[in-house]
């Protein structure tokens, strides 16, 4: 295939070394250029100069376009010269970039800056008028629109002070001073290629050099674009040869006919962004060594890049990315991320325990610090900390640890060179944990260190980064504009690339990613203050010719390819959804080519749904045997009634669900709440009668009870404020209820006699080898009856209670757990001490406290005997037997 570089070069061939400078619209392109003609150089020679358009333009002025950051300090300052009373820099910041942008357009278009500026203000004013608010910002800002040419004219001399200024202003004084290049330059060929939309500066000096006959241009058209009027792909090229004097003269160079060549188009919707990149992987997998490296991946949105490269089959051996990996987008950025917002999010009660957490579990902590972190993790979900203060986390670890945690966890009192110092020592700290070998790990590094640097360089040379806020400003410009760099062959392996990196380049396979409406193009977004209607009066691009540029860069890639793969996502995104490019529809419309539609849902594989099985190995058995013989307790027990994999899980393995913080008091948590202060305030009644006194005084004295149990189960701060509130009146509403709903059975003539309170049984003997230990919440005598009683803070029905058969007690998924758990009770008890039958046993359930104590019922019978502790004895024996049978595994029932 013949690119338009090679047809260039081939009408080239005779230009002279030392005259003749090349200029095309990207760095990338004049790379391809520079290795083209070495490619063709059939002995030594010099190479011709090649400059990119900015580069060409910075030459000519002499001037060269500063930093974003350098230009925000110089416009605030020159801000506060005007301005009587100038707002804050934090202020201001986010009023930088647009302003900014709009001073590069106002002077790449050459506009007059006292019309423009007087303009703005009027609107602005109008604006003002019309809204009538007196606010002090509002004031503020209208003064600063008002001031705005002063500010300007005092901005550009600060700038040029440095030779430093915006890329705007450049262009305007390399339009001032192409006369005088001219003449510097007599003899010397100019040669410019591949443009498409160019700003009123850029025309003026391409014209002018045009105006000698030793110069020329070449453009990258195609007729069926330049034909059609009305298609936006030509409308820039369309214009330029119907309005440059040059073509009166001149042949218009050129209009190819490429674009009407067959060429097999398919287009792929698939549901995610990420199922994209598994997308390109799968088209590039079919493809052979010789088709990947005339192959170009262009990435509509290049924040698939990543994905991209991590879903590349293994045929791809060599790959060259032109636009670097975005530094905000490399792993390493998600440390440095969580570590800011750790220490930006800090308050006087501490840091946040979910950023702490989040800190501690990254991998580059792990790499920083290794098992260190797992005790202070550990330390925190144990005592349920919701704020740590530094000092928890620093203290009782050596020097070189210490000098580390003190880095990561020490407060940056909104102190952005303290700040700045604790980060550079964590680079330094995670480099020499690196191995050379990790040599990509270790450029995403030196990329944050550079980063870092540079904020350094900024708060030394500036008054202006007084805070953090200020600081992660900053911070997030530099991460926008650092990339790492990618070395790769332009002419060989597979070329990933950004949409504006493929300006003039061609290849016979294009994929590009991300073909959606507001993507490709990219929609009305835009950054300026100036008004649409204002843009159009005075000739500045809008979002129309920014879609028209898109076009043509869309419709560029196409040009010269035989393959295309456009791939599109229809995932939701807030509201509405995305939607494939209009420019997908364009390509129908024409019918100059077949194009094929394709939905790529991701691969899946049915799986048979099977419960997971745990067999019992000879390991296991002998776990069990260690708990039987330690004692096993009726909740223990309930739990594999309901689903033997969360015993095996939890008895056996020792995993526990509630290994984490508790931000809000979970139900468990409320429950040993419940449990642990009814014990403590019933145990001065242990071994005495209840009296309506004792009861109306306790009314008074539990809430403090309540608050002690809550710190003791929950921790000491957040106790009565959000949800957990809440939970704590419901706590203290429940006991409350059940107090008054025992002094109103003692007032009805209730004689209730208080044996036991939360009684420990232990050690109670099954057969020789299997133990049963629990606790029992309540043990009374009540008009002569005595009840063995379970508190439950959830909802407990008298059905729950109640069977027909033995084996009832045996039914999956716990269906009467509730009554095997009090028939326990009863039947430890009488092991420990011999009951006296009848006795009763039963529940008191706080959800359900209207119905009052609700007993263990056999069919209708409530009372519990000897004989209905047998049957018990001889299901709980069947029960235990089931757990220690080699061939019945631990099931899932869910």
């Amino acid at each position: 295939m013949q690119t338009f570089i090679d047809t260039v070069l081939n009408e080239e061939q005779n230009f002279s070394d030392f005259n003749t400078i090349f200029i095309s619209p990207s760095r990338r392109a004049g790379g391809l250029l520079r290795k083209k003609l070495a490619q063709r150089n059939t002995k030594t020679r010099f190479a011709p100069q090649i400059f990119s358009i900015e580069e060409f333009i910075e030459h000519i002025s002499g001037l060269s376009a500063s930093s974003t950051i350098d230009l925000t300090f110089k416009l605030y300052e020159s801000y506060k010269e005007v301005v009587l009373e100038p707002v804050s820099f934090q202020i201001f910041s986010t009023w930088a970039q647009p302003i900014l942008s709009d001073f590069n357009e106002i002077d790449r278009y050459l506009l007059d800056h006292n019309q423009i500026f007087n303009h703005l203000k009027d609107l602005k004013n109008i604006n003002d008028h019309w809204s009538h608010s007196s606010n002090a910002l509002v004031v503020n800002y209208l003064d600063f629109w008002n001031s705005l040419l002063k500010i300007y004219e005092v901005f550009i001399e600060k700038c040029l002070q440095q030779k430093a200024t915006h890329q705007g202003y450049v262009y305007r004084q390399a339009v001032q001073n192409i006369e005088h290049y001219m003449t510097s330059v007599k003899d010397t060929r100019h040669v410019f290629l591949g443009f498409n939309a160019l700003n009123t500066s850029e025309q003026q000096i391409i014209q002018s050099l045009l105006s000698r006959e030793i110069n020329t241009i070449y453009w990258d058209s195609e007729e069926t674009f330049m034909n059609n009027k009305s298609h936006e792909a030509g409308i820039f090229i369309r214009n330029f040869k119907n309005t440059w004097p040059y073509y009166t003269q001149h042949a218009f160079k050129w209009t190819s006919n490429n674009y009407k060549n067959q060429k097999k188009i398919q287009t792929f919707s698939v549901s995610q962004n990420i199922h994209q990149a598994k997308t390109v992987g799968a088209l590039l997998s079919k493809l052979s060594k010789e088709d990947i490296y005339k192959t170009a991946i262009i990435l509509g949105d290049e924040s698939l890049l990543l994905p991209i490269l991590n879903s590349l089959p293994l045929s791809v051996d060599k790959v060259n990315v032109t636009m670097g990996v975005p530094l905000g987008k490399t792993p390493a950025a998600s440390f440095f991320d969580q570590l800011i917002e750790m220490k930006k999010s800090a308050t006087d009660r501490g840091y946040y325990y979910k950023n702490v957490l989040s800190l501690i579990e990254h991998p580059l902590s792990k790499k920083l610090l290794g098992d260190t972190l797992k005790p202070l993790e550990n330390k925190i979900i144990k005592e349920n900390k919701i704020f740590i203060q530094p000092d928890e986390l620093i203290k009782n670890y050596d020097k070189d640890t210490l000098d580390i945690l003190e880095s990561l966890f020490a407060y940056w009192e909104n102190d952005p060179k303290r700040a700045v110092k604790n980060i550079l020592d964590i680079i330094q700290a995670l480099k020499a944990n690196y191995l050379k070998s990790q040599s990509l790990q270790l450029e995403y590094l030196f990329g944050f260190y550079k980063a870092f640097n540079k904020l350094e360089e900024i708060i030394a040379s500036s008054s202006y980064v007084e805070d953090i806020s200020t600081l992660i400003y900053f911070y997030r410009e530099v991460l926008s504009s650092e990339t790492i760099d990618l070395t790769g062959d332009p002419e060989e392996g597979l070329q990933i690339m950004g949409v504006l990196e493929s300006r003039v380049m061609d290849y016979e396979r294009i994929i590009i990613t991300s073909v959606n409406e507001g993507i490709l193009p990219s929609g009305k977004s835009q950054n300026s203050y100036i008004p649409y209607d204002l843009k159009r009066f005075y000739n500045l691009p809008t979002y129309t010719e920014k879609d028209a540029i898109y076009a043509y860069h869309f419709y560029h890639t196409l040009h010269r390819s035989k393959y295309i793969s456009l791939i599109y996502t229809t995932e939701s995104k807030g509201i509405g959804s995305s939607e494939p490019s209009r420019f997908i529809k364009q390509l129908e419309r024409e019918k100059i080519h077949t194009i094929s539609h394709q939905i790529v849902a991701p691969p899946t594989q049915k799986i048979a749904q099977k419960k997971l099985t745990i067999s019992k190995t000879p390991e296991i058995i002998e776990k069990i045997n260690d708990l039987l013989r330690k004692g096993i307790s009726p909740s223990a027990l309930s739990t594999y009634l309901r689903n033997p994999l969360i015993f095996y899980e939890r008895y056996i393995l020792g995993v526990d669900e509630s290994d984490n913080v508790e931000e809000t008091v979970a139900a468990n948590t409320m429950g040993t709440i419940v449990h642990n202060t009814l014990e403590e305030i019933y145990k001065p009644l242990v071994g005495s009668h209840l009296a309506i006194a004792d009861l109306m005084g306790l009314l008074n004295t539990f809430p403090d009870e309540v608050q002690n149990q809550f710190k003791k189960e929950y921790g000491d701060t957040h106790i009565k404020e959000g949800k957990n509130l809440i939970i704590y009146e419901i706590v203290c509403r429940f006991i409350e209820n059940y107090l008054k709903l025992e002094i109103k059975n003692l007032q009805k003539g209730d004689n209730v006699y208080i044996q036991s309170v939360e009684e420990n049984l232990y050690d109670i003997p099954l057969t020789d080898t299997i133990n049963l230990r629990g606790k029992v919440d309540l043990v009374e005598e009540r008009n002569g009856n005595f009840n063995i009683i379970d508190y439950k803070t959830g909802k407990v029905t008298q059905n729950q209670l109640r069977i027909t058969d033995w084996q009832d007690l045996l039914l999956p998924e716990g269906k009467a757990e509730k009554a095997f758990q009090v028939l326990m009770y009863a039947y430890m008890i009488h092991k420990k001490e011999s009951l006296s039958f009848p006795v009763s046993v039963g529940i008191i359930s706080f959800k359900n406290l209207q119905s009052g104590y609700l007993p263990f019922k056999f069919d209708k019978d409530p009372q519990v005997t000897d004989v209905t502790l047998k049957h018990f004895e001889t299901i709980l024996k069947q029960l235990v037997n089931e757990i220690l049978d080699p061939e019945v595994p631990f099931q899932d029932r869910t």
